[in-house]
């Protein structure tokens, strides 16, 4: 080979394991608004992408030695990339089927990640041992060209993996990025066929009609449902605005997290972070907030409506979530407001101050963080609570249920005293904790809220709320407490949905 004909062969193979990783990435990305981000859904994208890999290698090299040109390399690339256009015309109504078939169980993840993800994978896979067959002049000189290859395909791996997980998801829609990735492996894939695209006819066709294709795969969906306001795949969800009836609502991953009443910019009667009002039954003189979750910043909203001089701090991981929280969902800055985009955990352990109240709200839908269920996290919160501070969490399960019971248990052992309050109209467990070694009897609540009544005026009043109270004996919740070195939250909340 000339020089210029082996840098456009290196940077083939390179571009090819490049486009590989970032289509692995970007797999997991469009699964998770119907599977969510769990282990379960990076499971099955690592265990199809190492099966079509390996299926992708034996045929490859099998191929390799009966046609070694570089005609069929290309056609091979073209193939992948006609695999991956089908994907961004029909994959999300096929991920959306059999999310909806099989009740978006592990198994169909693995299904759905196959039928989508394995072709297009099985055909870039081809490119290595293409590479190595063609460029192998020297049988003695055949472990040093392998190794030569195989180092650049990684290296071209790396940076597709990085590029697409520190740049491209961030900073682009989904679409535009799988435009881009079938825009990249339709030109490798000419690259590879340059001094044969004149003579076939067929495959220039090919490839300019997946050119077309990464154009039309890349311009933004038009909304039809009028409803929808707001859309984006984010790194960490899909996020979505929705509005009926004069109330707004976002979801994550197609959950339902907020909802937000246009008139007054309140959350909806009766929902569950009304029920956050609950902790000034344990402390009444509320001076300051955190809120873990943010969503549409309903709690500090609803809180401060009565108690207007209350600071309020947010954290979220998603920068998204407070974008559409002003955009959308009525969120104001103000002062005493401070947002915060961070880790929940790694914010706690930051920080130096400490919060009349923390509360966490991060326990709904299939992808619950398990860092932040962990007796561990528990005690982070319990050493960041001022003198007779609360944490309160909204937790989006039933008292029967294993996950709920296996976070009592774990709140249990960090706080002496815990209250469950049941949210109305809801599956939804309000819980309180405090550090008081002894917890105050429904009694002492209900005279409490009768005084407090008097001062503010929630809806429902905290009267209402203490009629709630689920009475839960802590000590007969024969679960093992989460913990960072055993907590199967995937686990349980799977076991939740059977």
């Amino acid at each position: 080979m000339t020089n210029l004909a082996t840098a456009r062969f290196y940077l083939i193979v390179a571009t090819a394991g490049g486009v590989l990783m970032a289509f692995e990435i970007l797999s997991a990305r469009l699964l998770s608004p119907h599977f969510g981000s769990s282990v379960y859904v990076w499971g099955s994208v690592i265990s199809v992408f190492l099966a079509a890999m390996s299926l992708g290698y034996w045929w490859g090299g099998r191929l390799a030695d009966r046609r070694p040109s570089m005609v069929v390399l290309g056609t091979l690339l073209l193939v992948a990339g006609l695999c991956m256009a089908w994907i961004g015309f029909a994959g999300q109504p096929l991920i959306a089927v059999v999310a909806e078939k099989t009740g978006s169980s592990p198994w169909g993840t693995l299904l759905a990640a196959g039928l989508l993800f394995g072709p297009a994978t099985i055909f870039l896979a081809t490119v290595s041992p293409f590479a190595i067959k063609l460029a192998t002049r020297d049988v003695s000189r055949l472990g040093k060209t392998a190794g030569h290859l195989y180092a650049i395909s990684t290296i071209g791996s790396l940076a597709g993996t990085l590029i697409c997980t520190f740049v491209l998801i961030p900073l682009l829609r989904i679409e535009l990025i799988l435009g881009l990735l079938l825009a990249v492996t339709a030109i490798t894939g000419c690259a590879a066929l340059a001094e044969q695209l004149r003579q076939q006819k067929l495959l220039a066709a090919l490839a300019l009609s997946l050119l077309v294709a990464a154009v039309a795969t890349a311009r933004p969906a038009v909304l039809t449902d009028e409803s929808l306001l707001f859309k984006r795949m984010t790194p960490y969800q899909t996020l979505m605005v929705e509005e009926h009836d004069g109330v707004r609502y976002l979801k994550s991953d197609r959950v339902q997290h907020s909802s937000v009443r246009l008139s007054d910019g309140l959350p909806v009667s009766r929902s569950y972070p009304r029920f956050a009002a609950g902790a000034l039954l344990l402390q009444p003189e509320l001076e300051n907030l955190l809120v873990v979750g943010m969503g549409a910043g309903n709690v500090g909203t609803y809180l401060r409506s009565q108690l207007p001089e209350l600071a309020v701090d947010y954290v979220d991981i998603d920068p998204a979530i407070p974008e559409a929280a002003r955009r959308f969902l009525l969120f104001e800055d103000a002062a005493g407001i401070t947002v915060h985009v961070d880790d929940g955990r790694r914010f706690l352990a930051a920080s130096q101050k400490h919060w009349d109240y923390i509360y966490v709200d991060t326990y709904i839908g299939n992808s619950i963080p398990f860092h932040l269920c962990t007796v561990e996290f528990f005690r982070e919160v319990d050493q960041h609570l001022a003198p007779g501070g609360v944490m309160g969490i909204n937790l989006s399960s039933s008292l029967d249920r294993p996950f709920a019971r296996a976070m009592l248990r774990s709140v249990s052992e960090v706080f002496p005293s815990v209250y469950v309050l049941s949210v109305q109209a809801s599956t939804n467990q309000f819980v309180m904790a405090s550090a008081a070694r002894t917890r105050l009897p429904v009694t002492a609540l209900e005279a409490r809220a009768t005084e407090l009544d008097r001062r503010w005026h929630f809806e429902p009043s905290l009267g209402e709320i203490v009629k709630r109270h689920s009475r839960v004996d802590l000590d007969l919740l024969a679960v093992e407490p989460l913990s960072d070195q055993f907590a199967p939250v995937n686990y349980l909340i799977r076991f939740d949905a059977e």
